[in-house]
This record gives C-alpha cells, structure tokens and sequence, in this order.
C-alpha cells in the first residue's frame, strides 16, 4: 500500500496525464502532426513527484506539484510533441524562463529541508546562492536535453544557433531571480520557503517602512 501522500501526488498528475494523451491522439486523429510517443513517455514523467516522494520518504507541497505539472503540460508537451516551439517564437523562450522559477523552488526547498533538519535557519547569502545556482545549473543542463532530443526522437526544441541556446540560459537564470524576488518582497510560496529568506524579506520590509515612517519628519 503506497503512503498516502505519494498517493495524492499519483491522483493530481492523473488529469494531466490523461488530458495530454487525449489531446495527442485526438489532433493525430485528424490530421495534426502530435508526438503520441512522446507524449506517452511526458504523462510518465508526470509521477515524478510521487516518485520522489516515495523514493525520499518526504512530502512534496501541492504549489511545487503543480507548477512541474503545468510545466511539463506547457513546455515539452505543447512546445515538443503539439510543435509550438515551431509555431510561436517566443515560446521556448518563456518555458524556459517559467522553469528558472520551478527550479528555484526546488532550491528554496532543499535549503528548507536542510534548515528543519540542523533545526537552524542557514546564512540567508548561502540560501540564495544555492537558490540560484540551482536554477543556472538546470538551464544549462535542460539545453542538454533538448539537444539529445531533437537529435535522438526529432523533437524541434532548438534551432540549432548559439543565440538561441544562450538567450534559453539566460531566460532560466533570470527566472531564478524572479522567483527569489517574489519569495523576498511577498513571501510567496510560504510552502518552501526558507526561514533564512524569510526573515530577510522582513527585515527588508521592517527596513523600508521605517525609512517611510521617518520622512515627513526629515522634510
């Protein structure tokens, strides 16, 4: 009997999966150029949350499970298999921005996975450094992977120009950055964030609104 989490992790990947593979076949039916093999093989990476879950004995938050859902459904299924990299010119370019923020919250929570386990919050310099670093690596590893499946399955994820797979580089990496300016100034998602960036984003709102509260005195 599989825990439980993992099992709710298995039900929310179900609609998306059998979405995708609809979706495939149906557009292959009538004359579309779909991918249904690699569709197939997308809906099974869409356990790998429960894998990881299972694999790790942890629970994955439901912000984090979905967003890899909705990525993989907008990025490889619809870019690769349905062809709208070929189609929408700027597509790639913000899938790839989409998964520096995905990535970065896979950063944020590893380093809240390491703070509940020392039972200390970490140098907030060194959360943000792993963070992003964390997004920078996969950006380039993903142009990795794109380039083995165009060449190895025939997907058109590149276009085969430098440009094309630095500007991918770049649009992860500043992704990574959105994502750490979104968990500093809101404090979104407070499912992984670190206690580290969290009490520096309030330090930094503490900060400015005493820098507020002190201005019309100082005129």
């Amino acid at each position: 009997m599989l825990p439980k989490p993992v099992q709710r992790s298995l039900l929310l990947a179900l609609p998306f999966q059998a979405g995708t593979l609809a979706l495939a076949i149906v557009l292959l039916a009538v004359g579309f150029p779909s991918q249904v093999l690699l569709t197939a093989l997308l809906a099974l990476a869409m356990w790998a949350p429960a894998a990881a879950e299972l694999l790790f004995r942890t629970t994955l938050p439901r912000a984090l499970q979905l967003h890899y859902l909705i990525f993989i459904t907008l990025g490889p299924f619809a870019g690769s298999a349905l062809n709208v990299y070929a189609a929408i010119a700027d597509w790639d370019t913000l899938i790839h921005f989409d998964s520096g923020v995905l990535v970065a919250w896979l950063g944020m929570l590893w380093v809240r996975r390491v703070e509940e386990r020392v039972d200390a919050p970490l140098p907030a310099w060194f959360s943000l450094t792993v963070i992003q670093l964390t997004a920078m690596a996969f950006a380039a590893m993903w142009e990795i992977c794109e380039f083995a499946s165009d060449h190895l399955i025939g997907t058109v994820s590149q276009n085969g120009s430098l440009e094309d797979t630095m500007m991918d580089i770049m649009a992860g990496t500043v992704g990574g950055l959105f994502a750490i300016a979104l968990l500093l100034i809101l404090r979104r998602p407070r499912s992984l964030a670190p206690a580290s960036l969290l009490r520096a984003g309030r330090h930094h709102r503490d900060v400015t609104a005493d820098e507020q509260a002190s201005a019309p005195g100082e005129r």
